[in-house]
């Protein structure tokens, strides 16, 4: 189980980051945010990204992968790739957010009272500079070619670790339930964060939060899905059998000497193992730690931000974080226990 610890640290991380961007981009494209909150997040995402690559260079790289014979070694050669992509494209998305003021809804709200001065002035109103609307298109054109290389990295992971619960579909609900899970734990990432705004801002819209909620409650609505479809999982099928009680194993290590003065309790040989919780315990935590309380709490959340009563909202989206992250731990480590 310890020697899966850093795969499930990978895969948590690159599903945050892929997830978190790609929620930043899209409420990006939809120009209701703040331009000092999109600024912000894309340089915080942009570390985060980088920490996930470091992770993977060092604990999951394709030799390391090649070691467990229930993945499919015919991608791991790609995963490396998508995701150094997914980092350097990142870099020109910050720079053309930093570069194009006229960014975020403030940016919007400018050009939209200049135009109104001009029509007041009996002017006509002149089209958006050159310069703004190139750099946006700019701007909007490197976050979506950052999000495809995120996406293709969350695919090329899929792909690895589906033989592990393959059996329903080819294990078509496992490479869903890994884009799922990467909008359920980004997205409320970035709606917590957001929430934070509100509350310098009041005045901004609720439609941008609302929307990223929405988009969370959605993403585990389909976790849900995939964890009742996927079917049992096949990683055991090349797990070592345990010896049974008829059976009979001799053990080469020798004996330590005691020293002297120490009392040394030494454990039958036939002493049964027993866990502090066993996988059916953990997977009911799981089901409730990751999907029932986030529905409900996100639930309310929708409905508070709905009523913008943001402070209260961003506090229920605080235990959303925390109830996604701890049940894709859950989850992460029983999909990964038979490796």
């Amino acid at each position: 189980m310890l020697q899966t610890l850093p795969l499930v640290l990978f895969i948590i991380m690159a599903e945050v980051s892929i997830g978190a961007v790609a929620v930043l981009v899209f409420l990006d494209w939809r120009n209701e945010v703040k331009r000092g909150f999109l600024i912000s997040y894309a340089l915080i995402y942009l570390v985060l990204i980088g920490l996930t690559y470091l992770v993977e260079q060092n604990f999951a790289t394709p030799a390391l992968l090649s070691t467990y014979t229930q993945l499919d070694k015919t991608w791991t050669a790609y995963q490396s790739l998508p995701l150094l992509l997914f980092f350097l494209l990142m870099i020109p998305y910050n720079l053309l957010l930093w570069f194009d003021r006229s960014a975020g809804v403030d940016g919007r709200a400018r050009i939209e009272a200049a135009r109104k001065a001009e029509i007041e002035a009996g002017n006509t109103p002149s089209a958006r500079p050159a310069r703004g609307s190139t750099l946006r298109t700019l701007r909007l054109a490197s976050g979506a070619a950052t999000v495809l290389a995120g996406l293709l990295t969350l695919f090329v992971m899929a792909m690895i670790y589906r033989p592990l619960a393959s059996a329903n579909l080819g294990g078509a609900f496992t490479v869903v339930g890994f884009f799922a899970s990467a909008f359920a734990l980004g997205g409320v990432l970035t709606a917590m964060w957001l929430g934070h705004w509100y509350l310098v801002t009041p005045a901004l819209s609720e439609k941008p939060l609302q929307f990223a909620t929405t988009l969370v409650l959605a993403a585990i609505f389909v976790q849900v899905i995939c964890a009742l479809s996927a079917g049992p999982s096949t990683a055991y099928a090349n797990k070592p059998v345990a010896p049974t009680s008829g059976s009979t194993s001799i053990s080469a290590a020798a004996p330590s000497t005691p020293v002297p003065g120490t009392q040394v309790q030494i454990k039958p040989g036939n002493t049964p193992t027993v866990a502090p919780l066993g996988v059916d315990t953990i997977g009911w935590l799981r089901i409730l730690i990751g999907f029932v309380l986030p529905l409900a709490l996100g639930a309310l959340a929708w409905k508070l931000i709905r009523d913008r009563s943001f402070q209260s909202a961003t506090g229920m989206l605080y235990l959303v974080v925390v109830c996604t992250l701890a049940g894709e731990i859950l989850a992460r480590g029983l999909f990964l226990s038979g490796l």
